[in-house]
């Protein structure tokens, strides 16, 4: 009696297992089913949706400045006047990346190197007429631009004085383009560059050693 009833439950316990094996894996397909077109679906999908801009880089910022200076026939008073014409067809967000990026050659433009290229041009050059001498240099396009934070002295082959170049003129000009463009006050800080230029100062007192620093500026304002 013990001995046939054993092998009975060994049998119905094993049956017992396999039923419920079979329904775990069906349970498992039937979730794995349903989760992958929801994967894949988010595999397809990009993490963060790229955001639409009308941004106008470096080159769009470089290439505004271009026309208006073409345009001007490198007046420098007319360059900054065909500019703002140009920005106030633009939108409010494509004029504040206008100006971001000018801010940034501005930033970059602040150093000591520079300062000292201004100075020796001038005989002299105050806080103020160092941020029109920026502004200048801006208006000029990158080739020079860039030339220039390179080796300051490469501006003997570019440069006007400031009368000249008429530096005051070279504006910032995207505030009134945002104005004139969206009816609202521009909502950007307007304040000027604050803290010591980057680099090597220099002692404006040794004049030897700016002449030195300098040379072909030099020879040419001095």
């Amino acid at each position: 009696m013990n001995a046939n009833v054993g092998p009975a439950l060994f049998v119905a316990a094993l049956v017992a297992v396999l039923v419920a094996g079979y329904s775990l894996g069906s349970q498992r397909e039937r979730s794995s089913s349903k989760a992958a077109p929801e994967a894949a679906a988010e595999a397809a999908a990009p993490a963060v949706a790229p955001a639409a801009s009308g941004e106008p880089q470096a080159a769009s910022f470089w290439q505004l400045n271009a026309e208006a200076r073409e345009a001007a026939g490198t007046d420098t008073a007319r360059q900054s006047e065909l500019l703002e014409e140009r920005l106030s067809e633009l939108s409010g967000e494509q004029i504040l990346d206008f100006e971001h990026t000018r801010h940034e050659m501005d930033r970059r433009a602040y150093t000591w190197d520079l300062w000292g290229a201004a100075y020796v041009i001038e005989d002299g050059c105050s806080d103020d007429c160092f941020r029109d001498f920026r502004a200048y240099l801006i208006s000029l396009g990158p080739d020079s631009y860039e030339a220039a934070l390179r080796d300051p002295d490469s501006l003997a082959d570019v440069v006007e004085d400031a009368e000249e170049g008429n530096w005051e003129n070279a504006d910032d000009v995207a505030p009134d383009a945002y104005e004139s463009a969206t009816g609202k006050d521009f909502p950007e800080d307007g304040s000027d560059l604050s803290g010591d230029p980057s680099g090597e100062p220099w002692d404006d007192e040794d004049q030897d050693a700016l002449v030195q620093r300098y040379p072909r500026l030099a020879e040419r304002f001095r």
